[in-house]
């Protein structure tokens, strides 16, 4: 399908981010506009096909889960490591 000409009217910062990004990827302005467009309305139509998108998460929430996980393990190590000592005792 050809493509028609429109005016999109957007701030001079993202223009220039956009010229950036575009020259970084050897593509015009127009075709990565284009592109952002067909991506964003791929991501709506799976939205709307496969329900709401997972939330996000924040990097503080995931390294402060990850961090619980490892002092739990630790845990576990510990008391798995005193009941061999101990059980090896007992065999002794």
């Amino acid at each position: 399908m050809p493509a028609k000409k429109r005016a999109v009217y957007l701030n001079a910062d993202l223009y220039k981010a956009l010229q950036t990004k575009s020259a970084a990827m050897d593509l015009t302005v127009a075709e990565l506009v284009s592109k952002a467009v067909r991506t964003h309305l791929a991501d709506v139509a799976d939205e709307a096909t496969f329900g709401k998108q997972e939330p996000t998460l924040s990097f503080r929430a995931v390294s402060r889960a990850k961090s619980k996980k490892k002092s739990k393990s630790k845990s576990k190590t510990k008391s798995k490591s005193k009941t061999k000592s101990r059980s090896q005792r007992k065999r002794k």
